[in-house]
């Protein structure tokens, strides 16, 4: 063996070294882009079911009605009056949700999947209250809240089925469907 086959073996050896070395931190990263996508969606549900948070949801119809009064509405040309600071926490929590889903920190079918119910219903009960606020704040006032509720509406609006479409379904019978008179075939909403 000649010394320039010896050395070729060598950068060949030391490419496929390399190329493994590649692959493996490829690998590596795609777990590590995984893990994070559900530490954040973790430690969102985790939020999201805190006593504060189901709090300041139980309070937020009851500060969107006393928007009612135009005494209330004027009270948001400064800061924001002491009895609507309960729902803040929750309208930040969607703000952070829909930003992280904005910049792709979380993949947007996925937050659609989980949450998009959720998101819509918590900006459909505080549009009025954002509508007032943004008088003042101007309209980037919780927009990354509003994109996800404009992408929770389009996913629910397209029923898109998760289910795997080449998987059988397994039976599902409704014993109480004659007694409540529904159609037991029905499929649901």
């Amino acid at each position: 063996m000649t010394p320039e086959y010896i050395t070729a073996l060598a950068s060949a050896g030391t490419l496929l070294v390399i190329a493994a070395t590649a692959l493996a931190a490829f690998v590596q990263l795609r777990h590590l882009r995984t893990s994070n996508v559900l530490m954040v969606l973790n430690d969102f549900r985790e939020a999201y079911e805190r006593p504060e948070m189901t709090a300041a949801r139980e309070a937020l119809p009851a500060v969107v009605a006393r928007l009612q009064d135009p005494d209330s509405r004027r009270e948001f040309q400064g800061d924001p009056p002491d009895w609507s600071r309960p729902v803040f926490p929750l309208l930040r929590l969607f703000e952070t949700l829909g930003s992280y889903t904005n910049r792709n920190v979380v993949p947007r079918d996925l937050v659609c999947d989980m949450w998009a119910p959720v998101v819509l219903w918590t900006w459909t009960t505080s549009a009025p209250l954002i509508a007032v606020m943004r008088r003042t704040a101007g309209p980037g006032l919780f927009e990354n809240f509003e994109m996800i509720a404009v992408l929770s509406r389009r996913w629910l609006d397209e029923k898109r089925e998760v289910y795997p479409r080449k998987l059988p379904r397994m039976e599902l019978v409704d014993p109480w469907a004659d007694e409540d008179f529904v159609s037991a075939s029905a499929e649901g909403p």
